[in-house]
């Protein structure tokens, strides 16, 4: 078992503060609520499932979506940008799946969120992490209700011995079949899997896995892909390019799916929202017409960022689930990899 207090103030190194190479936190609901807030009325536009895009216009795309009525609609733009996650529709009509299909990691993750129990590894300002060589469970600070100003719905508010909230990630390996099949058989599968894993292991997570409501579990085989030539991700293959695909772009899972291990998907996704914000203006405060040119600038630099991470987050996917996880010394898991793999 390691862990850190991350919120709340500097942790401590050799009796003193120390607050380098420290991270931000902020739960991610709360960050969503603060960005949809920013929108002007009317920008999201809900219940829309894309289809495809077209260039029918000389730069300009249209869009094709699907209503929930089964009702077909159309819309323009001049950049489309691919936010849809690990099995995009966009990066399928522009990339493809035979060219960078999804990778499979070998390990299957359940999640839950539950009122925090009473203790000092769920106090609103701890991580920790268990292992036994095998199985990992992760658990962090979800949620304060009076920080974040929306209760869980599926929480009896009532039960809770604290109004902290606990997000846990319990993950092990497993053949692909099976995990398919154990995230096909719902919540409460899930559930008893993680109580039959770990129901015995040390407080608070047996209380924390049988108060974990089913409405508040979910679970999903772990896949990545592997990051695909430069050329490739700006025009698409060369026997199957889809016209207007220089109008269009990925970011997040669509570009960069990884495991979840390294704890940088949504940091990278939130990095390529930045750099493609900042490549966009300047496009179009030079010249509009190099609104192309300034997608592949961003791709060229996102998938360099990006890469390093992808290739970590696979390796964690493997060695977290091994006896590097319960290798001994005050280090990272990763540096104790990085040293088996060495010796």
């Amino acid at each position: 078992r390691w862990g850190m207090k991350v919120w709340g103030g500097r942790f401590e190194k050799g009796g003193r503060k120390h607050s380098k190479r420290q991270n931000a936190h902020i739960s991610r609901q709360g960050l969503r609520r603060m960005l949809v807030e920013m929108l002007r009325p009317d920008t999201i536009r809900w219940g829309h499932k894309f289809l495809q895009y077209e260039e029918k216009e000389s730069r300009k795309l249209t869009l094709t979506f699907e209503r929930r009525s089964g009702e077909q609609v159309t819309n323009h733009c001049s950049i489309l940008v691919g936010a849809d996650g690990i099995r995009s529709a966009v990066r399928g009509q522009k990339i493809g799946e035979t060219t960078s299909p999804l990778r499979y990691l070998g390990c299957i993750v359940i999640l839950g969120i539950v009122p925090s129990p009473l203790s000092h590894l769920t106090n609103g300002e701890t991580v920790f992490q268990t292992a036994d060589g095998v199985t990992r469970l992760y658990a962090m600070p979800f949620a304060t209700n009076a920080r974040d100003g929306e209760p869980l719905s599926a929480v009896d508010v009532g039960q809770q011995d604290s109004e902290q909230v606990s997000m846990w990630q319990l993950s092990f390996p497993m053949d692909e079949g099976d995990a398919k099949e154990l995230s096909r058989r719902g919540p409460s599968a899930l559930k008893a899997e993680a109580v039959r894993r770990c129901g015995g292991w040390h407080d608070p997570i047996p209380a924390m896995l049988e108060r974990t409501h089913i409405e508040l579990i979910s679970g999903y085989p772990c896949y990545d892909r592997l990051l695909v030539d430069g050329e490739i991700f700006r025009k698409g293959p060369q026997d199957s390019r889809s016209s207007g695909g220089e109008l269009c772009t990925l970011i997040g899972d669509g570009a960069h799916p990884m495991s979840p291990f390294k704890g940088q998907g949504a940091n990278q996704a939130l990095l390529d929202g930045v750099l493609l914000a900042r490549k966009i203006n300047g496009a179009l405060r030079k010249n509009s017409g190099k609104v192309p040119d300034a997608l592949a600038e961003f791709e060229e630099e996102m998938l360099q960022r990006s890469a390093v991470k992808v290739k970590k987050s696979a390796e964690a996917a493997v060695f977290l689930h091994s006896e590097v996880a319960i290798g001994g010394g005050n280090v990272t898991r990763g540096a104790v990899a990085a040293t088996q793999s060495k010796g």
